[in-house]
């Protein structure tokens, strides 16, 4: 409103980047606040309104719930570093594997180079001469390529769970554990071959195996145990 005689007042045009008043008695921004200064009541009670509750409740878990309980240890195991009778045992094992390994590059040598073939078997028939059966059976071909290739399949299956369970002993697993010590045990069969190579070959898995069961390597497949069990509550 204005009084007759006076021209109206215009309203001052905001500049460029400028903010208006906010509110009756708000500082506008940029501005800085009197001293003591508080915002009104209207103020207070629009900010009280926007802050969420305080006091919230523990959501409830639902069928399907990907999360886990507090006090629960989630994602992967943290790693422990095996002692070294584990280190050692692992070492044994994969050198006794290697030796396994190199067994089964003989066998394909022997399998596809016909010289390789007649050398091993005339070494078959000089050590059986005094058995007329055997030595029989051993010049048919197709047995004798028979036998090479059982003996090739058996050799791969066993240099490959070598380095199958060096890997999982390494890991904590404790079943490769005791699949080493069952599988330490069949070993002993080979024993009776008088090749010195196997007799090597099979010591280095059983001294693996030894070192395994002794302490410290008992606490630690004990305490991965425990820290499966723990991801299963």
């Amino acid at each position: 409103m204005s009084t007759p005689g006076e021209e109206p007042q215009e309203r001052p045009t905001p500049l460029p980047g400028s903010y208006g008043e906010i509110a009756p008695g708000v500082p506008r921004y940029g501005q800085y606040a009197p001293a003591g200064w508080e915002p009104p009541q209207d103020v207070k009670d629009a900010q009280n309104a926007s802050r969420p509750p305080q006091n919230i409740p523990p959501a409830v878990s639902y069928p399907g719930f990907g999360g886990t309980q507090a006090g629960t240890p989630s994602g992967p195991l943290p790693h422990l570093a095996p002692p070294s009778q584990v280190s050692t045992a692992v070492r044994l094992i994969t050198l006794a594997g290697i030796m396994q390994a190199l067994s089964v590059v003989a066998l394909m040598v022997v399998l596809l180079v016909p010289a390789a073939k007649a050398a091993v078997l005339q070494v078959l028939l000089d050590a059986m001469a005094g058995t007329p059966g055997v030595e029989e059976l051993y010049s048919d071909p197709t047995v004798v390529n028979t036998v090479l290739f059982l003996a090739l399949v058996l050799s791969l299956a066993m240099a490959v769970t070598y380095f199958w369970l060096a890997r999982e002993i390494r890991r904590g697993s404790g079943w490769a554990r005791t699949t080493a010590l069952v599988l330490g045990g069949l070993s002993l069969v080979f024993l009776a071959q008088a090749n010195p190579l196997v007799i090597v070959q099979v010591a280095l898995g059983l001294v693996g195996v030894f070192l395994l069961y002794r302490t410290p390597a008992k606490e630690f497949f004990l305490e991965h145990k425990g820290r499966r069990e723990a991801l299963k509550r």
